[in-house]
């Protein structure tokens, strides 16, 4: 009996999860580690720290608002490449870095990686991919970032303690080029460049019912209302998965931790982002995008409360603070492509989650600084991870209302 053949769009996906893996995990999630040993290296204040964070975000937000144009420009696949590309040349720039200079100089070059190759270009290849399975296929793909949480943290200490930091960043940057060249070869734009259409295309009777279900009748756009209130959620989103995540090693470096199990904790974070995401996904494709919205903002909520926590030093708070972080930060990342599905029609889904997207990058960049500025100041990142409890407060709120909104504007 003849295998049911893959298909395609699976593969597609695979290749959206090494892009994710190397523009958000390698570049964000993965630098967090290097974040402490260039501080101390270095001789750096921690608000010089931070502000290769800042710079990073700042190019990567920049980079958003061009990303139309970039993408007119270049195909998806092309231009994710290109995006891929550039972490390699950050990295090869980081190892070879010797001034404060040059190290901004390789965040910048981080920042046009991100801004061009993360989630807006991989949303749109999913849409165009994914009738059904949609949330799960993205979720997969935002696994990437946590897979690189998972294997970078332990594998990048273990690098600098018996090599250097400079070795570590090159090495990395050779595995990026690899992984590059891979991506290249196996991602498509479209499923018609195979000969094929959209998964769950032939199942038309479900898709007219989800479809139905989803009252998907018309063209419709977010209101002045609900674009304020997403608006902030996004912007509070983009503090916490970048900017909250880029601090964490730091968070439990100021409070005394050893790099090792400092390496451990953002391991731990990456394996629960990793199940968080898939949990995520099916969660949502189950119940919908308002209550797993909730449910995760809350579990995200607790994540950063504990954080607050970091100077007990309590091994149940970290294995608690772990999960729920881990669990929690899959809503920052994939929450503005399944929002943009559920608040806007599908004709306005690009437009939609694009802008999303750019006020999530927008979000990173202010408060990229703001956890090195107040630890200079109170001599902790405690306070910071105070104000990112605060704003995911306000975001839970504000998603209620912004759902609870367009569905009466809508009717």
């Amino acid at each position: 009996m003849p295998h049911k053949k893959i298909y395609y769009g699976w593969i597609v996906c695979i290749a959206s999860t090494m892009l994710i893996f190397i523009t958000m995990g390698t570049i964000s999630n993965g630098f967090s580690v290097y974040l402490p040993y260039i501080i101390n290296q270095n001789g750096f204040t921690y608000s010089q720290g931070s502000f290769l964070v800042t710079l990073r975000c700042l190019v990567a937000f920049i980079s958003m608002l061009l990303i139309g144009y970039y993408y007119k420009i270049f195909s998806i696949r092309t231009g994710a490449s290109i995006a891929a590309l550039c972490a390699g040349l950050a990295f090869f720039i980081y190892s070879i870095s010797d001034t404060y200079v040059l190290f901004c100089l390789a965040a910048a070059i981080s920042g046009i990686s991100y801004g061009f190759g993360s989630m807006i270009p991989v949303s749109i290849l999913m849409n165009r991919w994914f009738i059904q399975r949609k949330t799960l296929a993205l979720s997969i793909c935002a696994t990437g970032s946590g897979i690189a949480t998972i294997v970078l943290p332990s594998l990048t200490t273990l690098m600098i303690e018996y090599l250097s930091i400079s070795r570590a960043f090159l090495i990395e940057a050779g595995f990026i080029f690899a992984m590059t060249a891979i991506i290249f070869i196996f991602l498509r734009n479209f499923p018609e460049e195979k000969r094929l259409k959209p998964y769950g295309y032939e199942n038309t009777e479900v898709v007219e019912s989800e479809v139905e279900e989803k009252h998907v009748t018309g063209s419709w756009t977010l209101s002045k209302r609900v674009w304020i209130l997403m608006g902030f959620v996004s912007l509070f989103m983009g503090a916490q998965a970048n900017t909250g995540f880029s601090h964490l090693a730091v968070l439990y470096d100021a409070e005394g931790f050893d790099s090792m199990i400092v390496s451990y904790i953002i391991t731990g974070v990456g394996v629960m982002i990793v199940v968080g995401k898939l949990i995520y996904g099916e969660v949502t494709d189950i119940i919908g995008g308002y209550r797993s919205s909730i449910l995760f903002c809350f579990i995200l909520l607790l994540g950063n409360t504990l954080c607050c926590l970091a100077f007990l030093d309590n091994t149940v708070i970290i294995i608690l603070n772990v999960l729920f972080l881990g669990i929690g930060y899959p809503i920052a990342t994939i929450g503005p492509s399944v929002w943009a599905s559920d608040l806007a029609s599908p004709d306005h889904f690009s437009t939609v989650v694009k802008r999303l997207q750019i006020i999530y990058a927008a979000g990173a960049l202010i408060f990229a600084s703001i956890p090195g500025m107040l630890a200079d100041v109170f001599g902790t990142f405690i306070p910071a991870y105070i104000l990112f409890s605060a704003c995911i407060a306000v975001a839970l709120l504000f998603i209620q209302l912004a759902y609870r909104t367009q569905a009466r504007e809508i009717e």
